[in-house]
């Protein structure tokens, strides 16, 4: 999603080289090129991420000229990289009540509510971008982004179709025609095209001397699968490695130190290696996000109706059990900090609340992290067991999960852990959710034991909880 902003007048480039914004010289009325000057110095610093630098020249900058629409803009942008939304909103308004007929300003504007969660609104200000400037690429790269987010995928195909046609070189369209394939389920165009992601600067090439598995043959072979992404491709990507031992293939897998224990538990992984490890010798290497698209996802270990993750033999961890309990659950509501769509994937604790107070239910914090300490400032103690307070790594999480009846988790790595597993788990999810989910949908192609709850209003966690609540009254009644 990139902002097409004039960035102070100063064209291109990293900025690297430029003064910092802290070497900003008094600003006196009157002085144009002394402010021309500012604005470029302030708008390197934003380019070059020092973005509460920026923040704070633009905000000086401001003082002297409050109706500047570049320079409104630009502080919306910062603003909205950072978090800072409603204000990020309120001042791309406030460049566009100043320049009405700019398309990047539009676009723009149309950015930030997307990432607000404002979604119709933002289509109709990057409608109006491009309506203003047919041929402006960027403009129905950001349309489309919106259009898919909103569920039109056809539509947005057609956006970010003609924004390749504008501008060829933006490996970045490719990237997102590919998540929009993936997001309808056409895994075969779609994990083809989601190659082009290997171009983007910010996935830069293993540092492998041993070249890269081409899907060419691979008898005798010791091929490294390696991790891409986060610790929810490995769990969901891995069980390509039975593909590639049928084969013929020694499969090795390099992963996060979290995941090391419970992949030693996988019977077709020949061996794992930490990050941080001494590597063993191998032939090919491999992303594991690169498998779906290289063996193809069709083969048998796309659907993976077998579980593939177990828990050790041996834990530390035991969970009780009560009398009157008919379901035992376990519990997870928040992202971790800085994770991308934290803010609208994660749920309030509180919102479970109203599953709370049946006797025949009992509840386990399996939540990891900062937001542990969520259950003691609402005083849920008594209500929701703290287990993950004693879980260090999947190996753990995965022998906690296999004590209890049901998962009610967000989008996050153990509800990978858990499906993987082959445990009933139900996934909670807002509007606007990762690919993988794909959308629409109540199951998951990837994981049978998977229900999916999705909510029907952005922002609204209520009515997902509700809904949960009928399903588990149902669910109690099969059980003995």
């Amino acid at each position: 999603m990139k902002d097409v902003a004039g960035f102070g007048g100063n064209g291109g480039g990293s900025g690297g080289d430029d003064p910092p914004a802290a070497e900003l010289r008094p600003l006196f009325l009157g002085e144009e090129d002394s402010f021309n000057r500012q604005m470029r110095l302030a708008a390197a610093a934003h380019r070059s991420g020092r973005l509460e630098e920026a923040i704070t020249s633009y905000m000086r900058l401001l003082a002297v000229r409050p109706y500047h629409a570049e320079l409104h803009n630009n502080l919306g942008v910062a603003l909205r990289i950072i978090g800072k939304l409603d204000a990020a909103v309120a001042h791309h308004r406030t460049s566009l009540a100043l320049d009405p007929d700019n398309a990047a300003l539009h676009s723009n504007l149309g950015n930030a509510l997307r990432a607000a969660n404002s979604l119709d609104e933002a289509v109709r200000h990057h409608f109006r971008a491009v309506s203003l400037k047919p041929d402006y690429a960027e403009g129905f790269f950001n349309l489309g982004l919106c259009l898919r987010d909103l569920g039109r995928v056809d539509e947005a195909l057609g956006c970010l179709s003609r924004s390749l046609q504008l501008a060829p070189q933006n490996t970045r369209a490719r990237v997102e025609i590919a998540i929009a394939h993936l997001m309808r389920g056409d895994f075969t165009a779609g994990f083809a095209e989601y190659e082009w992601r290997k171009q983007l600067p910010d996935v830069p090439p293993p540092e492998f001397r041993q070249p890269a598995w081409d899907g060419g043959p691979l008898g005798g072979k010791r091929i490294l699968l390696y991790p891409e992404q986060g610790l929810s491709d490995v769990l969901l990507f891995v069980r390509y490695a039975r593909e590639l031992k049928r084969r013929g293939a020694t499969v090795l897998v390099l992963c996060q130190a979290l995941l090391k224990d419970l992949l030693l538990s996988v019977d077709y992984i020949d061996r794992v290696v930490a990050e941080g490890e001494q590597l063993p010798d191998f032939d090919l290497h491999v992303s594991l996000l690169s498998l779906p698209y290289l063996c193809g996802v069709d083969v048998p270990a796309a659907t993976a109706i077998e579980p593939y993750f177990k828990p050790p033999p041996e834990s530390r961890i035991r969970l009780g059990k009560l009398p009157r309990a008919r379901l035992r659950i376990g519990l997870y509501w928040a992202a971790m900090p800085g994770q991308q769509l934290d803010r609208q994937r994660s749920i309030p604790l509180a919102e479970f609340m109203a599953l709370a107070g049946d006797p025949e239910l009992l509840f386990f914090s399996l939540q990891g992290g900062a937001h542990q300490k969520d259950i003691q400032q609402l005083g849920a103690n008594g209500l929701l067991h703290d287990v993950g307070r004693g879980i260090y790594d999947f190996a753990e999480a995965a022998t906690a999960l296999s004590q209890l009846d049901l998962l009610l988790t967000i989008d996050a790595p153990i509800t990978h852990l858990a499906a993987g597993m082959g445990m009933p788990t139900w996934l909670l999810l807002p509007t606007v959710c990762d690919w993988r989910w794909m959308h629409g949908r109540d199951t998951s192609p990837w994981y049978p034991s998977v229900r999916i709850f999705r909510q029907t209003i952005p922002g609204d966690w209520r009515g997902v909880v509700d809904r949960v609540r009928t399903e588990l009254d149902i669910m109690k009644t099969t059980v003995g």
